[in-house]
Parts: structure tokens; sequence; C-alpha cells
């Protein structure tokens, strides 16, 4: 029933805003949710007429007694502030976060998040969420909603998380600072408490999580001033954190090509006898390295240091095992 009724009144405001002229009371009549007597009708959109007034929408009638119809004094058209509560903020902040890059969101919606003071503006309900692409996979969009959860409410959490060209993962007590995406893909920034450094975890890797502690409030506090979308900005121009080994690729005379727009302060270039190119790449995100190298293939391959390159043959034994799963069906 209330649903009915709020549609209603939604459908009579849009009717009232995109008529350029008064609306008869028979046209308003063919919308969805009024009864067909005419008694019916008449004591249901008095009702309505008497709370879109009470709402702030300065409805007034125009014309005769016998065919009344009915506008909108858009001179006098004032709503109520709209008095959000911090998790309703939150929600529309992220809504318009996750749909903002697509089309879906149209220019009225835009328009409107923007008066709500959440959209280009510097304040940002959820600062520690950087914008992205929603999760593919179920399991991980409940693994992000967790560490979102965590995020936003300073809890500490225990991972399981398995490093770029280890087998098996290892458990790590990091206090979440932030989220966001690069890549297409996933990450968390946290205090790691085994290195004692701000670290960077491909969400991805995370085999399991859950709250380090049972105290009521937060454990822990971000540094101050700390804003992701700076970290994420730095990590861009100085190189991602924690990584400490140069990355070697090997690239043979016949993809050589490819190493024309590499040139940069953190990557090095050396030819070698074969007139091949082996490129030193330092401070590179790994997952995003490993991605774009097996997906070359012309021979390129990462020579070092051995866990980027042992989850570069990982990645491409299950790429041959799919296939040959395919194969094998055929």
């Amino acid at each position: 029933m209330a649903r009915s009724k709020s549609k209603r009144l939604v459908d009579l405001v849009t009717l009232l805003l995109q008529s350029h002229y008064p609306v008869t009371r028979e046209r308003i009549r063919t919308l969805e949710g009024y009864p067909r007597g005419d008694e019916a009708f008449h004591r249901q959109f008095e009702r309505d007429k008497a709370a879109l007034r009470t709402m702030g929408f300065p409805l007034r009638e125009v014309g005769d007694e016998e065919e009344p119809m009915y506008a909108l004094d858009r001179r006098r058209l004032r709503l109520k502030d709209v008095q959000l509560t911090p998790e309703e903020t939150v929600a529309l902040a992220l809504a318009r976060r996750l749909a903002g890059p697509h089309a879906l969101l149209g220019g009225n919606v835009r328009n409107a998040l923007g008066k709500l003071g959440l959209l280009g503006g510097e304040a940002d309900p959820i600062p520690g969420v950087s914008t992205l692409p929603p999760p593919r996979a179920k399991s991980e969009e409940e693994r992000l909603r967790l560490l979102e959860s965590a995020v936003g409410h300073g809890h500490r959490l225990a991972l399981r998380y398995r490093r770029l060209g280890q087998e098996k993962p290892v458990t790590r007590d990091v206090d979440p600072y932030g989220l966001y995406v690069y890549g297409g893909a996933w990450y968390l920034v946290g205090h790691d408490h085994l290195r004692d450094a701000t670290r960077t975890f491909r969400t991805g890797r995370i085999a399991s999580v859950t709250r380090a502690t049972r105290s009521a409030g937060p454990d822990f506090a971000p540094p101050r001033g700390f804003r992701i979308e700076d970290y994420v900005a730095r990590m861009l121009t100085q190189g991602w954190s924690g990584v400490e080994e140069d990355a070697v690729v090997r690239f043979p005379p016949g993809e050589v090509w490819r190493v024309g727009g590499l040139t940069g302060r953190r990557t090095t270039v050396r030819r070698m006898a074969d007139g091949g190119l082996e490129v030193r790449f330092k401070r590179a995100n790994p997952d995003a390295l490993v991605a774009w190298v097996t997906g070359l293939g012309g021979g390129v391959e990462v020579l070092a240091p051995p866990a980027l390159r042992d989850e570069a043959r990982r990645r491409l034994e299950r790429v041959v095992q799919a296939h040959a799963g395919r194969a094998r069906k055929a």
C-alpha cells in the first residue's frame, strides 16, 4: 500500500513538472493507482493534493469549478532540505561511485547528487574507498563488502593472503586504510603488522578475511591526512609499495618493437647479444606486469625475481590445462 501511494505521488509530480500547461482531472485519473469510481477518485485525489502541499509542492487549481485543472507554481516550488542519515549518505556515495563511469547514471541524477554534495566536491563520505568498477564474482563482492566495512569502522583484520609466487597463503594482521581499483583489479591498502609498514594487497589473492579483535570500537586510526587517492597517485608515479626487487623481462628479437613505449624513470633497457632486449622495471605493480607479459606470447618471458617468474609460469600452466580440457571434450 505504501509503495503504491509513493509511486502514485511520484507519477503525479512527474506529470505536473513535465506539463507546460495545466493538467485536467481526466488526465490525472489515467495515472496508475487511482480508483475508477468518481467518488473514490475524488477522495483519493484530495488526499494526494494535501500530501503534495505538505511536502512543499505548491499545487494550485486553475479554470472554473466544473472543469478544474492543476499546475505547480514553479516560482514557489521549494522543497524541504533533504536530511540524510550517515548510512544513507554512504549508500548514495557508493552508488554514485560504482555507476558514475557508466551511462546508466543520467545527467539529472548526477546533478541531484551534486546538490547533495556527493559529486564533484572535496568532502567525501567514503574517503577510504577509491572509485571503482564493481566486482566480477559473487565471492569477490562478499569479500569487498567485508573489507569496506572494516575500512569504515576501523577494524583490524586477519587476512590469509598468498603473496605473488607463494603456493600457500600466510596469515597477516592488517589495519585497512582503503580500497581502490587499478588495472581492473581491487586492492587493499593498510598497515601490515608482519612487515610493520604500509602495504598493498590484491583482494583476489585473499583466501579468507576475519576480524582480528573483538573490541567494541575502532582498533586503529589511519595516519593523519591519509587519502587513498593521494596514495594511489604516488604509487603510479613513484612505484609500488613493498616491491623491493626489480622485475626483469626479456623480449626476443621479434618482439623488441613492444619496448618503444616502456622507457621512463623506472625502466632501463639493455640490448642482448642475439638482438633481443632485457627490460628492468623498478617498483612495478607485480600483478599488472605478470598479466601483461603472459598475454603477450611470442617468447616474452619474466626472468626475475623468482617469485614473479613462478607466478607467470603458474598462470601459463593454467591456460594450457584449460585448453587441454577443451580439446579432450572436442
